[in-house]
Order: structure tokens, then C-alpha cells, then sequence
């Protein structure tokens, strides 16, 4: 079922360059998201109405339920990590840009007064810790903290969030280190960068700017409903999705990221975490794609042919893996998946489809075909297969565990609830 001539192949649908001068969307750059263009691809194919449900249990920044707001398309998003979910419901704020502008002078005041970071002296926030290295210069802190410290006086429920979010942008643009793969990767020359109050004022300037003129210029027409869980808790949001129409999705890639550590920054600053246990904690309640939490042991193999073979090669090159739980991760990741499509299926609709982008793994020489197990998944779990795909071929980071293999595969697993 593997389509290498799939429509929507090398149409840059599985990454999340174009939303930068999409309105809301661009508000902050989500790398890990797919393209809005996929899901409308996905809204028009099954000719979705303001009747409908399309929802996303891997929400991340928004994308799906953000495209199907600005199209009069209720959705539901479900997300654990409360930085991203707190991203996506700001986005579908309908506030007037005024309330903002009435604010804005006392805000910006704030900021320019600071106040004292509680993250001075922590981990790796600041120089104050003496590391030799800090994410960020104290002058940023403290006038973020002075501008957090204001919000607490707006009465405004939205116009909160919309100025909290844009502390946040602000910061992680001032932040001497960027996202790079799985880590936080510092600029080179970093300490010659020199962001301080007035380079913290300008970013802060801007994304407000942008907040204003998108709350003017895209206005929503359906209705979201964002929820902070744990997908595999399907208790938590079984009635919002019940009869659900469409799922696009993308669920963690099979890569051993860990996406909690990757959003450290931002958890910290948005004051969603406190201190490095809560952080460890969150890390539990994600899908078990990493090796940097203690999860439980997954006690199901029974996942197809093409995972048995899989795992098989990996178990006889144990030798060549980065970390000796990768097999384990590998077996915890498909039991948690199918036990999410259990779930989704027990909540579709009569003719309900789902679009799984995912991507393939390498580990010790051996690729793992995960597009090719979803779909042995899905029909296990009460799916059928409609077509796997092909959206791309990436070029594999050169790696001393697996030099053999040099591109992986992005491709979208299609499920339908019913049989054509």
C-alpha cells in the first residue's frame, strides 16, 4: 500500500516552513509541525462542512485546529505538553486588537521597569548560575518578569494570554541558544550577541505588531475545543472527539527525541513547570519515543511481521545502539500507538478517517518501516487501509550507529473506518 506517486509527495506538506507569513500561524515557529496546505488537503477530500469534526490527539502547536477554525470547522486538539497547548488555544483568540492597544503602554512600561527572574539562579536560565554557559542574558529575564508581573493586572482573560505568549516568543528570540534536532544548540559567538532590554523591547514590539494586525485580518469562524492530556488517557477526552470525522495528526517520530526537554525554556518562562521533577514528570505522560524517562516496561509485542522483522536485526547488532533501551522504546512506542488507534476507532464515526504523518527511524543499520507497521496497526485495531503516502525522502544526519542508511522516508498513513 506504500504510494510513491502519492499526490501530495515533495509538495513540502510535512514541515512547517510556509506558516511563516500565514497569520496566527506565524505568531511562533513550531519546527516539529506540518503544513495548514495538508490539512486542507485532508478538509477537502472528504468535502468537510461547518457540521463536522476534525480533530488532532497530537495537537502540538495547532495546525490542525487552527486551519479549521479559519475554515467554520469545529475541531478538538489534544495535546500533554502545556506550553504548545497553551500556543494553540492562544491562537484562537478572537479579541479585539484595541483591548490590546489600550494596555499596551503600561505593559511595555513594565517590561522596561523589570522585576527580579526567579530564574536567575537556575539550572542554566542566566549567568548568575555560573555556568559557562546560560540560555539567557539577565537583562532579558528580568524585563519579561517585569512584563509577567503586569499581566497579572490585565482583567482581560485573552488579552492575557495574547501578552503572556508574546513575552514568551520575545525571550526565545533573545535566547542565546536555538533548536536543533533534539537539543538546544548555542549560536556561535554567542556572548557577542549581547541581547539585553532593548533587543528583548524590539522583538516584543514586533510580535504585538503581528498579534494586532492578525487579530484584525483573520478572524475564526469555528469553534475549538484544546485539551492538556495525555492522549493515552482516553478517559480524559472521550466524549469531546465521539463521532468524530477526520483525525490529522502527527504523532512523535520514533527518534528518541525528547520533545519536553526540547520546550524546556519555554515551560520554565510560561511558569508551566517549577523545577526539574514536575519537568520529568511531563516527560512520563508522552509517548514513549525517548529514552530520558524511567516509563514502564511495555509487555506487547504482537505488532506484525514487519516489526518482528525489524526488531530481530536490531537485537542482533545490540552492540551498535546508542542507548540499550532502544528496543525497549521501540516496543513501548507501537504498544502505546496501537492502543491510541484502539481508542480512536471505539470514537469514530461511520465514515471516519484518520491521516498519521509520520516518519521512518534508523537504529544500529536497521530501518524501521514505522509508516508500514501503523498501517498493519491500523487494521489490527479495526481500521482499514486506505494508502500509505510518500510525502518526502530526508536526508539522514550522518551517524557512527547506523552509516549505512543516509535518507529516511515522511510519509502519511491514511486509515478509513469503513471498507470502499
Amino acid at each position: 500500500m506504500l504510494n510513491e506517486d502519492f499526490a501530495l509527495k515533495n509538495e513540502g506538506l510535512s514541515n512547517y516552513t510556509d506558516t511563516k507569513s500565514l497569520p496566527r500561524h506565524r505568531w511562533y515557529y513550531y519546527k516539529e509541525g506540518f503544513s495548514p496546505n495538508l490539512v486542507n488537503s485532508a478538509i477537502q477530500r472528504y468535502d468537510l462542512d461547518e457540521s463536522s469534526l476534525l480533530i488532532d490527539p497530537f495537537n502540538g502547536s495547532g495546525t490542525t485546529t487552527l486551519t479549521a477554525s479559519l475554515k467554520g470547522i469545529n475541531s478538538v486538539g489534544i495535546e500533554v505538553n502545556p506550553f504548545t497547548s497553551y500556543l494553540a488555544e492562544t491562537k484562537q483568540v478572537n479579541a479585539d486588537p484595541q483591548k490590546l492597544e489600550d494596555e499596551l503602554s503600561s505593559f511595555i512600561n513594565a517590561v522596561k521597569s523589570g522585576s527580579v527572574s526567579p530564574l536567575l539562579e537556575y539550572s542554566t536560565f542566566s549567568e548568575k548560575t555560573g555556568k559557562s554557559k546560560w540560555l539567557f542574558n539577565s537583562e532579558v529575564l528580568n524585563s519579561f518578569e517585569g512584563g509577567w508581573e503586569r499581566t497579572n493586572k490585565i482583567q482581560s482573560y485573552h488579552v492575557k494570554r495574547l501578552f503572556r505568549l508574546a513575552l514568551i516568543i520575545s525571550a526565545m528570540k533573545n535566547c542565546n541558544a536555538k533548536k536543533d534536532g533534539k537539543c538546544l544548540r548555542y549560536y556561535p559567538h554567542w556572548k557577542d550577541l549581547k541581547f539585553d532590554q532593548e533587543s528583548f523591547l524590539l522583538e516584543l514590539n514586533n510580535t504585538l505588531d503581528t498579534m494586532m494586525k492578525d487579530l484584525s485580518d483573520s478572524k475564526l469562524r469555528g469553534a475549538a475545543k484544546l485539551l492538556n492530556s495525555d492522549v493515552r488517557n482516553s478517559d480524559s477526552y472521550s466524549d469531546e472527539i465521539k463521532g468524530f470525522d477526520l483525525c490529522v495528526t502527527s504523532p512523535p517520530y520514533l527518534n528518541t527525541f525528547d520533545y519536553t526537554d526540547i520546550y524546556r525554556p519555554e515551560l520554565f518562562l510560561g511558569k508551566f513547570v517549577e523545577n526539574n521533577e514536575q519537568l520529568y514528570n511531563l516527560r512520563l505522560k508522552t509517548v514513549r519515543s525517548h529514552v530520558q524517562a524511567s516509563w514502564k516496561v511495555p509487555k506487547n509485542d504482537n505488532f506484525g511481521a514487519l516489526y518482528s522483522k525489524a526488531i530481530e536485526q536490531i537485537c542482533i547488532s545490540e552492540e551498535k545502539l546508542m542507548h540499550k533501551n532502544i528496543p525497549l522504546m521501540i516496543q513501548a512506542y507501537f504498544e502505546d500507538m496501537q492502543n491510541i488507534l484502539l481508542s480512536l476507532r471505539k470514537r469514530a464515526s461511520k465514515r471516519s478517517s484518520i491521516w498519521l504523518v509520520v516518519s521512518t527511524s534508523a537504529y544500529a543499520g536497521v530501518e524501521i518501516p514505522v509508516d508500514l507497521i501503523l498501517g498493519e496497526l491500523g487494521n489490527k485495531t479495526g481500521w482499514y487501509l486506505k494508502e500509505i503516502g510518500v510525502l518526502r525522502y530526508l536526508k539522514k544526519r550522518k551517524s557512527k550507529h547506523s552509516k549505512n542508511i543516509n535518507q529516511l522516508r515522511e510519509s502519511v498513513v491514511i486509515l478509513d473506518s469503513y471498507k470502499d
